[in-house]
């Protein structure tokens, strides 16, 4: 059997609290294939941009262990980039969009190197003519695309976003969730992606990971068998799609919307 991108063995996560130590998930066992496209969805307080932060070695797990391609997670892995929602704060406003994608990586390679691979990560979020206009002169959409851009210049392997989209309106959500999956498609990476939309993380996903409680377990593993390439009408017309958004809907609507 192949080894899998991320492994977690009985994780249990605990933060401080006002009243103490918050146990927020326990007794966690996940794997996550490589290559695969993995929503986590769950309501507010479920853990899951810690699970996301556990992943990415930003955040310390308290007991069990967290393995990315088979090595225990202690920092953020190598081979691993991060897409938050707060792409304002994210970017650097004196900076172009060119400055901005390569700020990852402009201090450890060679000046041709890095210009290959932002002008590569810019073409595959669709900003190659905005290289040099500046972040605040841009839309929503298009700051949270030169956010991805920049982990796409460190040719990722995984990459983790915690509702990358969430604060952007319906149409520059749709055209970055099919642009996402072209990346996707195009770099084969593994993604995993914290959603509250279940629609968004149907649409997306091969495999949806549903936790709820306090502490956080996981409550539902399923596999999304919808053809690719995905299409925002014709996908959302099938009857599988409706029957996976209709049960989710009806089985986590306290939770999803709390």
């Amino acid at each position: 059997m192949a080894q899998p991108a991320f492994c977690c063995e009985r994780v249990r996560i605990e933060l401080p609290g006002a009243n103490g130590t918050l146990r927020l998930i326990d007794g966690l066992d996940l794997e996550i294939d490589r290559g695969d496209f993995v929503s986590v969805l769950g309501g507010s307080g479920t853990g899951k941009t810690t699970l996301l932060r556990v992943l990415g070695g930003l955040t310390a797990y308290s007991a069990g262990i967290v393995r990315y391609e088979g090595e225990v997670v202690s920092g953020p892995p190598p081979g691993t980039g991060i897409v938050f929602q707060d792409y304002g704060h994210a970017l650097l406003t004196w900076r172009t969009v060119r400055r901005n994608v390569s700020l990852g990586i402009e201090a450890r390679m060679p000046e041709a190197e890095v210009a290959r691979r932002v002008g590569k990560a810019l073409q595959m979020v669709d900003l190659e003519q905005s290289r040099d206009e500046y972040p605040w002169r841009l839309s929503g959409g298009m700051q949270q695309r030169v956010q991805i851009a920049r982990s796409l210049a460190m040719e990722p392997s995984a990459l983790l976003m915690d509702e990358p989209f969430g604060a952007l309106d319906a149409m520059s959500k749709a055209a970055l969730q099919d642009q996402l999956l072209t990346v996707q498609r195009e770099t084969a990476a593994t993604i995993l992606f914290v959603t509250h939309d279940i629609e968004e993380a149907i649409y997306l996903s091969d495999r949806i990971i549903v936790l709820n409680g306090r502490p956080a377990r996981i409550r539902l593993d399923l596999k999304i068998d919808l053809p690719r390439p995905r299409n925002q009408v014709l996908t959302k017309e099938l009857p599988e799609y409706l029957r996976l958004r209709h049960s989710l809907y009806e089985a986590f609507k306290d939770e999803l919307h709390g």
